[in-house]
């Protein structure tokens, strides 16, 4: 079931008499209970969508629909429906204790304080920060701020939650928690999750599917492995007994782009770029017909990091829609 449509969304800021498109007729849905992931270099207007979404801003053109509804003319009740977390704000208030945070935001919705103190309580301990509920925030790490505010992003149990750079600058541990925590959120209780990212850890453990703007347009979306399929190269991995420099692979490894040498524990490895399955065969029978020890090979999957940077780099100068 889709549960938001955006149609040709355009947004463009004034600069002197010249207006700078950010979003250039965007079209896409995303589905109820999903994590839509919206990637792309800084200034093509992630944060700038989720605004949009979220009625921070006002569209230059298009419209953007929940369950149906133009949001524009939703009202008061959407943001009844929605959470939000951005990045760089200040979403708590440091002088304040966790519980008063909850409080405090619980009643600007409406809610009533033994709801908010029931419901804030199980998403403190859901979070692990039951114990703190009593500390200031400024006292607060990073990571539990953060966390901190996805719960009161929650408190009014929203039907989808916006969320920009919700793991940036957080340790392993934070990271990892959070990430668990959204997974959990979407399975258990339904929740639609949108979010933007640059950490490419965290977009392929977390999303569903992914989109990525570039040049104020949608150049991708679909699956993180459907993105794999399209613009991954072939990278292979070599192993091979005794100690080689590239120069000394580089007689057989002919046409073919070294991306990774390392000697250790008397074996070399060497992962490559190759799609020629013919030259791949005649590398490795003149490497053996020289005698040396081949212990392994196999095809080595890129990881999304690399798929990104190739994918940026081959779309330089194009333009395209989804």
């Amino acid at each position: 079931m889709k549960i938001l449509k955006v149609e040709n969304l355009t947004k463009g800021f004034k600069n002197g008499k010249k207006e700078n498109l950010v979003l250039n007729s965007i079209n896409f849905e995303v589905n109820e209970g999903e994590i839509f992931t919206i990637l792309g270099p800084n200034g093509e207007g992630k944060t700038t969508l989720i605004k949009l979404m979220t009625k921070l801003l006002n569209p230059s053109k298009g419209n953007i629909y929940y369950q149906g509804k133009n949001i524009a003319k939703i009202g008061e009740k959407y943001y009844k429906e929605i959470g939000c977390v951005l990045e760089g704000n200040r979403n708590t208030y440091w002088f304040l204790s966790a519980m008063e945070n909850i409080l405090y935001f619980g009643r600007l919705y409406g809610l009533k304080d033994d709801y908010i103190v029931e419901k804030g309580t199980e998403l403190l301990e859901f979070f692990g920060l039951i114990n703190d509920k009593d500390k200031k925030v400024g006292q607060f790490s990073l990571g539990m701020q953060q966390k901190l505010s996805i719960i009161i992003s929650l408190i009014h149990k929203p039907r989808i939650l916006f969320l920009d750079e919700p793991t940036l600058g957080l340790d392993v541990v934070s990271k990892i928690d959070i990430i668990e925590m959204l997974k959990y959120l979407t399975k258990t209780e339904g929740v639609t999750i949108i979010l933007t990212s640059h950490q490419m850890d965290v977009i392929e453990k977390i999303a569903d599917r992914v989109m990525l703007l570039k040049d104020s347009r949608i150049h991708f979306l679909d699956t993180i492995d459907k993105l794999k399929d399209m613009y991954s190269k072939s990278k292979y991995l070599i192993k091979i007994e005794g100690y080689f420099d590239e120069k000394d692979l580089y007689k057989y490894l002919i046409d073919v782009s070294i991306v990774n040498h390392t000697k250790n524990n008397g074996f070399t490895e060497v992962e490559f770029y190759n799609d020629n399955y013919s030259l791949q065969q005649n590398f490795l029978k003149s490497m053996l017909n020289d005698g040396i020890i081949i212990t392994e090979f196999k095809k080595v999957e890129s990881d999304l990091e690399e798929i990104m940077y190739m994918f940026l780099k081959n779309r330089e100068g194009n333009e395209g829609n989804v």
